[in-house]
């Protein structure tokens, strides 16, 4: 009976955890497009960025540190103001991270799994562990903050703001929102 039961708890206990996925390559898109990268939703599916974005519009946060969530927070809080009906506009999180061996990536994975109970948080969350380095430098941004962007269809960047939601970050994002709307 003990036997049956651990097995049981191990098999119950695993399937509750998701893979490590891999680290990415990065490839760059063109000028002011948005570089092809591999990263692992949070139910343990591998998306390919950005061909595995849903919308016709969609905006992704991107954060580095841990630390940037409460940043990233407050563009969450205006995001779900918004009403994304359908697939015209809809909202990625990109935790990128540095790459990391596969014990780890799956620890920092189930991690944020267990973090993050809400199915729609997990389905629009997709980490990534690449040469942040290299991402950086295509992408003309720095590690120390956080980037909200809006991708069209064809992966061009037609919005950008660093940081916490402002009020003049705010007042361009509406601006935009407006517009593709």
């Amino acid at each position: 009976m003990r036997k049956i039961l651990s097995f049981f708890t191990i098999l119950t206990l695993t399937s509750c955890l998701i893979g490590s996925g891999e680290n990415s390559s990065i490839i760059n898109n063109g000028k002011n497009k948005f570089p092809k990268i591999v990263g692992i939703d949070l139910h343990g599916n591998k998306k390919e960025l950005p061909q595995a974005l849903e919308g016709e519009f969609n905006i992704i946060a991107l954060g580095f540190e841990r630390e940037h969530q409460e940043a990233i927070n407050t563009w969450i809080a205006e995001i779900d103001k918004l009403t994304l009906v359908g697939n015209k506009i809809k909202f990625y999180e990109v935790p990128l991270i540095y790459e990391l061996g596969n014990f780890s990536r799956a620890w920092v994975n189930n991690g944020m799994r267990f973090g993050i109970q809400d199915d729609v948080a997990r389905k629009r969350t997709i980490t990534v562990y690449t040469n942040r380095d290299k991402f950086f430098e295509i992408m003309d941004m720095k590690g120390d903050r956080i980037y909200l962007i809006i991708l069209n269809k064809s992966s061009e960047i037609i919005w950008k703001a660093e940081g916490y939601a402002s009020e003049n970050n705010l007042k361009s994002f509406k601006k935009i929102i407006e517009k593709i709307k």
